[in-house]
């Protein structure tokens, strides 16, 4: 009895160390909760020996542990034949980025819910389906359905920077010669980005299905905000890119489908693409513009002339505006200009520098105190005093009915020049000898300017009628030391 009493102790002992070391095995290859998990997955039988169980994750969030992969497999299978087979033939359904797995030893059997799985992926969008996929050298990557719809789409986006027929020669290697009329050319395009082409899984959402859409992710990139203009009347091609931040040529890209040519009628009503390029595509255009410009001369050359009145100016050269034609090389990046470099330039007509005498000489300021008849040809028509305050000659020429050029008396320098309701125009020359000349009912202002030096004769206005006068006449004064004299005094009358 103490032997059996005895050994069932040891054995009691050893089933609770052998509980305990389950228990820590337990521990070891535990796996997350049941409670953690997007589904409820119930413990169904223990195993003595641990095995490999699979936990399926969506971002962080365990969505559950998976029982057979091939059962899984057959149910995505089912998925495919249902609802992607027709639209994506021979391919295949696969979890997308934000699903991953995690591999765990583990002594428990859960209870299977491969069909729950699939479920929740399949409704949350998780699936990803076999596509061409295209990734870029700058990092965008593109998934699509058809690899023919994306190099028609390519060709398109292309084509709206390249013509078809620049596009094929330079395709073809011929060497494009010099432009020799005015104008542009292209003469070389490449795009900038490399390509590379494999197999790869998206969701659906995330795979053009067709070259409209391909063609609008070459355009305007991942996420864009569409945006239309709609013609009015008189809007052109160049106005409405302008409207819209963006050139001609790229207006014409993204609306291939409906323009054709920059100086296309536009109807009004017609709905535009006016969506700004964020292509990640670089299609760099080389192109030459033959161009004629304006050749400035130089600067004006002033040559001092001794025999020439300080003040006065003459014209040996009248100067002349020249030309060029000169070759460019531009450079644009999706019709973005990036660079323009002169190659070559000729001269098609030559400048003419203007030459100019300036005057030196210094006309003496004093007058001879000789005076001469300020009109030729001329006759008084009212001496002194003719009549009652009437302190001067009036002088009308003999032809022309009485006008005529009027010359100073004598050298000086003008005085006044101004307007007066009763002389009208009038001119005031100071001899600076105590002599002054008044010259009055001139037909506008003095030909001198105040200050300036007048030479005896010098014509310095003309016969008019302004102020009080009854017909065209010149009033004539000579002033000596502020007092008016006759001026028959001083000239042959």
């Amino acid at each position: 009895m103490i032997g059996i009493l005895g050994f069932s102790v040891i054995l009691g002992v050893m089933t609770e160390v052998n509980k305990r070391d389950k228990d820590t095995l337990n521990s070891m290859y535990g796996i997350q909760r049941s409670s953690e998990s997007v589904f409820s997955q119930d413990v169904i039988s223990q195993l003595s020996n641990p095995y490999v169980a699979t936990q399926l994750y969506h971002k962080n969030q365990l969505v559950g542990i998976i029982t057979d992969e091939s059962q899984i497999n057959a149910y995505l299978n089912e998925i495919y034949t249902a609802d992607f087979e027709a639209h994506f033939p021979n391919s295949q359904l696969n979890y997308s980025d934000d699903i991953y797995t995690v591999e765990h030893k583990s002594y428990n059997v859960y209870e299977n819910i491969d069909q729950q799985i699939v479920g929740y992926l399949s409704e949350n969008n998780l699936l990803s389906i076999k596509a061409n996929k295209i990734e870029f050298s700058n990092g965008a990557v593109i998934y699509c359905k058809n690899l023919e719809d994306f190099e028609n789409a390519r060709n398109t986006f292309i084509s709206g920077y390249v013509s078809g027929e620049e596009l094929s020669i330079l395709a073809s290697g011929e060497t494009v010669p010099n432009l020799n009329d005015y104008g542009t050319k292209t003469v070389g395009f490449e795009v900038l980005e490399s390509l590379v082409f494999s197999e790869g899984y998206a969701p659906l959402d995330d795979i053009k299905t067709n070259e409209k859409e391909i063609l609008n992710f070459l355009s305007f990139g991942y996420d864009f905000e569409s945006k239309s203009y709609t013609v009015e009347e008189f809007d052109t091609i160049e106005g409405i890119a302008w409207l819209n931040q963006m050139s001609s040529q790229q207006l014409l890209s993204i609306n291939s489908d409906q323009l054709k040519s920059i100086n296309q009628v536009l109807k009004p009503g017609t709905q535009l693409e006016v969506t700004r390029i964020n292509s990640p595509l670089t299609v760099r255009v080389t192109q030459q513009r033959l161009t004629s410009e304006t050749l400035y001369p130089e600067s004006t050359l002033y040559i001092e002339d001794p025999s020439l009145r300080e003040g006065l100016t003459r014209v040996s050269q009248a100067g002349k505006l020249g030309s060029e034609d000169v070759l460019y090389e531009d450079v644009y990046e999706n019709d973005i200009a990036v660079s323009s470099k002169r190659l070559s330039s000729k001269t098609t007509v030559e400048p003419v520098r203007e030459v100019i005498y300036v005057g030196t000489y210094v006309e003496p300021r004093v007058g001879t105190g000789n005076f001469r008849m300020p009109m030729i040809n001329s006759k008084i028509s009212c001496g002194w005093g003719c009549y009652a305050g009437h302190q001067g000659i009036d002088i009308q020429s003999r032809s022309n009915r009485g006008y005529g050029p009027i010359y100073a008396s004598d050298r000086g320098v003008v005085e006044t020049n101004t307007y007066q309701s009763g002389y009208g125009y009038y001119v005031v020359i100071n001899h600076n000898n105590g002599y002054k000349t008044l010259y009055a009912h001139l037909d506008s202002p003095g030909y001198f300017r105040v200050g300036q030096t007048v030479l005896q004769g010098e014509q310095i206005g003309y016969v008019g009628m302004t102020g009080i006068t009854t017909g065209p006449h010149l009033h004539f004064e000579i002033i000596v030391n502020g007092v008016r004299r006759n001026p028959c005094g001083y000239l042959s009358c």
